[in-house]
């Protein structure tokens, strides 16, 4: 019997290199989010930083000026703040749709393999009732030869 071909096989094998491309595009915004949430970390430590070091001045007898610029750069690291956790809502949302593309892509994918297999089970039954008929033919035939 010829050699199993399953028909789909390209357009499996597109669906699976569209899946692994999805998969790497997730994977970047995972490593987007990550190095967004380092800097928000970052930026929110300085800020602590900032704010007991204007204390600290205060406290300590400081002059007006340099009070005004801690807090001035106090009020430049929250907006940095607030524009970083803008950007990790945006990245979040771009990870959700992310997730939805691979999700549709494996369904499609594990459906193509589904009907791959379902054919590939079919072709091997045939194979097996082809070869039966085979022995069950040759054996019919030797017992014809011997009754001879």
């Amino acid at each position: 019997m010829k050699k199993f071909k399953f028909n789909l096989e390209k357009l499996l094998t597109y669906k699976d290199q569209n899946l692994d491309s999805e998969l790497m595009n997730l994977g970047v915004l995972y490593s987007q989010l990550h190095e967004a949430e380092k800097k928000l970390n970052l930026l929110q430590h300085e800020r602590d930083e900032c704010i007991r070091d204007c204390e600290s001045a205060i406290n300590g007898n400081s002059t007006v000026a340099i009070c005004r610029l801690y807090t001035d750069y106090a009020d430049f690291l929250t907006k940095q703040i607030k524009e970083c956790e803008q950007k990790i809502g945006e990245i979040l949302v771009q990870i959700d749709e992310q997730i939805d593309i691979v999700k549709e892509l494996k369904v499609e994918t594990k459906s193509l393999e589904n009907i791959k297999e379902s054919r590939y089970e079919v072709y091997k039954n045939k194979s097996l009732k082809k070869a039966e008929l085979q022995i069950e033919e040759f054996v019919t035939t030797a017992e014809i030869i011997r009754k001879f």
